[in-house]
């Protein structure tokens, strides 16, 4: 198999949009991920998969905490601004930031934000794998409308559910 084979494949898979926060030394540090899942309820915990050389990879492993924020329709914005390197430093100087139980930024109108204190990091090839248990949750809003990721570019989830019946 070859790996570009497996990257196009992996675009077909439509995928909810995070984005994953810390606080590292007093500086705050995100990216956007789509490789999040829960893995159990007893205790809550997420598995959150973030590639070695992304810019907040070795803030993310030094605090032990991250903050996942499930994204909504309207943050497609925020995502573009956390997905690019340019302004990194103004990443958080948009919208309404709060500080949950571990000090990682929550964004305040995202769908909902899970804070979580790092339990184990498994390193796979060039990935860590996060298993992050979440010590407080925050509903932030309503909103049933998440951003969605599907061939290389964010989506509404009317576009992506009309996009497969046109398909199918």
């Amino acid at each position: 198999m070859h790996n570009q084979d497996f990257k196009l494949g992996m675009r077909r898979l439509a995928a909810g949009v995070s984005l994953i926060t810390t606080v590292n030394h007093g500086v705050r540090h995100g990216l956007v991920a789509t490789a999040v899942s829960s893995v159990t309820a007893d205790p809550p915990t997420l598995l959150v998969c973030i590639n070695k050389t992304a810019s907040a990879h070795a803030h993310v492993s030094e605090a032990g905490i991250l903050c996942v924020n499930i994204l909504a329709d309207s943050h497609e914005d925020v995502a573009g601004r956390f997905s690019s390197p340019v302004d990194r430093e103004k990443r958080f100087d948009y919208d309404a930031w709060q500080t949950l139980q571990t000090g990682a930024p929550a964004l305040v109108n995202a769908m909902v934000s899970f804070d979580c204190e790092v339990r184990q990091a498994v390193p796979y090839q060039s990935h860590t794998i996060f298993l992050a248990e979440i010590v407080s949750v925050e509903l932030w809003a309503e909103a049933n409308r998440p951003l969605v990721y599907l061939d290389g570019r964010y989506r509404l989830l009317a576009e992506a559910q009309q996009m497969f019946s046109v398909a199918s």
